[in-house]
């Protein structure tokens, strides 16, 4: 279980550095007071070396994790994300660490999917964003069980927290939406809390016939009765977050995974390709939802960029997700090639996507180049990446001549949770 959390970690941490500089970030950073005009940012934030209150530091740690969405993946959202920097902020302030802070992690993933496995709708397609909503209750659950709260002050947690939970799909594409799962962070934080001063809620407010499951997937449409059946160590354990390879909406990564397969394996230029057809899910081509995107933040919920790009670079990194890339002529030309075919088929571990997805590139001389069904992204838990492989992306999330800040931050991690 430690491995598992450790990549969680260590993988939340890349994406705090590489999303620190980004406009959401500096803008959120300044309001909580982290820093002024002219002033370097000290990111990842410390609740340990500044007057940052924890559950600021949260707030802008988690708002950095997510602003490329390039943080882990699960549970149809994405858990790290905000369950590190509400769990980072702890250690840093009280100096919870080793098996607790391990275990706080998987109680508060345990919850998560728990919330996710009463629901019998997909919160996208009602226009939720999960890891807004589930991720408040969860960081909540998280940081009561790092802080040793008592059983009645944990559930006052929870429910404190369930009046909090809130994010919208419609903020996809924006700053909002990194804002808002820095938000849930927070909000998670800050109710457990309340929770240890003293602060009640209802004990039904999840659960109960006007709590935030059955407000959130509408009469009817969530488990309101059902018996958790499984620990929370067990849950991680079967059901693991996976770590992205692109700085994209994970709803495009098994199709980006085809293009660039089908790229390399027939070495295709930008100028050979007459049409892209990709076939996914209706809740998938719903979550892309920005057909010309204006900006960086929309393009990446956008398979035409997204496929467009690694149709030019033969990547997509950092580098290659970026302005010029989205103002590169050759990529807005091959955008319009792109078209999308709805399956009604389901993945069983990841409800929202298709059972698998497949592309297929049609060039000039009117050949067909079928990518075959795409079942998972690299990357996913079942394609998980080594050692290296998440190495590398720290490496890429840090600038060339700041190696020594990504050793540190490994150096952090491997520190807070030794036994």
């Amino acid at each position: 279980m430690r491995g598992v959390v450790r990549a969680a970690f260590v993988d939340t941490t890349a994406c705090m550095l590489a999303g620190r500089d980004e406009p959401v970030t500096t803008q959120v950073a300044q309001w909580a007071g982290l820093r002024s005009d002219g002033d370097a940012m000290p990111l990842p934030a410390r609740a340990d070396e500044s007057a940052l209150a924890p559950a600021l530091a949260a707030l802008v740690n988690a708002t950095a994790g997510h602003a490329l969405d390039y943080d882990d993946v699960g549970l149809a959202g994405h858990p790290s994300v905000v369950l590190v920097p509400a769990l980072l902020a702890v250690h840093e302030a009280d100096g919870v660490r080793g098996f607790a802070l391990v275990q706080a992690y998987a109680k508060g993933y345990a919850v998560w999917a728990e919330l996710q496995s009463r629901m019998t709708v997909h919160l996208h397609g009602r226009g939720w964003h999960p890891t807004a909503v589930f991720g408040t209750v969860a960081a909540a659950a998280a940081v009561a069980s790092a802080r040793g709260l008592p059983a009645s002050q944990v559930a006052h947690a929870i429910g404190i927290a369930a009046s909090s939970a809130s994010g919208l799909i419609a903020n996809f594409g924006s700053m909002t939406k990194a804002l808002q799962v820095g938000r849930a962070a927070r909000a998670g934080l800050e109710a457990a809390e309340l929770a240890a001063c003293g602060v009640d809620a209802s004990f039904d407010a999840l659960d109960g016939p006007t709590g935030l499951l059955a407000a959130l997937a509408g009469p009817g449409n969530a488990r309101l009765e059902a018996d958790v059946e499984e620990g929370f160590e067990s849950t991680l354990l079967r059901i693991r977050p996976g770590i992205k390879k692109y700085p994209v909406c994970y709803a495009a990564h098994r199709v980006a995974d085809g293009v660039l397969d089908l790229k390399a394996e027939h070495k295709l230029m930008p100028s050979d390709v007459t049409a892209v057809d990709a076939t996914i899910s209706a809740t998938t081509a719903g979550v892309l939802r920005h057909h010309a995107p204006a900006t960086l933040s929309e393009a990446r919920f956008s398979l035409e960029y997204v496929v467009a790009t690694a149709l030019v670079h033969g990547a997509l990194g950092l580098r290659e997700v970026d302005e010029r890339s989205l103002a590169d002529p050759a990529v807005r030309a091959l955008m319009p090639l792109i078209r999308t075919h709805i399956t009604d088929t389901r993945c069983p571990l990841e409800p929202s996507f298709a059972y698998e997805d497949r592309v297929t590139i049609t060039t000039r001389d009117g050949t067909i180049r079928d990518s075959g069904p795409i079942r998972f992204a690299r990357g996913h838990a079942q394609l998980p990446l080594d050692e290296a492989q998440l190495r590398d992306k720290l490496w890429a999330c840090v600038r060339a001549d700041e190696e020594a800040l990504a050793m540190a931050a490994l150096d952090r991690i491997d520190a807070a949770l030794a036994a």
